[in-house]
């Protein structure tokens, strides 16, 4: 789970969308992000999930067998079509140039 750092500080913003409490204490403590177990993902999961996936051959591989498995399956964000596999590459950075490419991307991505 991403916490300060990457995609997620340009997602989460007072007049943007609002982390759960799980993902807000994770903020809170200055943690980059956490690696969780798989279980505990619905605890974590919002109503809307970026997922991050690279070109790293083991990543590619985890990635696919999760949204393959139930319990993605079973996630409301999921069900309601409100995942989005996001390119870490081109996206999990913080910086200003991204923050400014992804206010005109993020919109076609979510569907507005």
């Amino acid at each position: 789970m991403m916490g300060c750092t990457g995609l997620s500080t340009a997602l989460y913003h007072p007049y943007g969308f609002q982390p759960n409490h799980l993902i807000k204490n994770l903020i809170q403590s200055g943690a980059g992000y956490e690696e969780i177990p798989l279980n505990l993902m619905p605890a974590y999961a919002g109503d809307r999930i970026f997922l991050l996936f690279s070109d790293n051959l083991e990543s590619r591989l985890a990635t696919e067998a999760l949204i393959n498995s139930s319990l993605w399956k079973s996630l409301p964000a999921v069900k309601k079509g409100n995942f989005y596999l996001v390119d870490a590459r081109k996206w999990n950075y913080s910086d200003a140039y991204t923050r400014e490419k992804l206010l005109g991307a993020l919109p076609r991505l979510i569907g507005y």
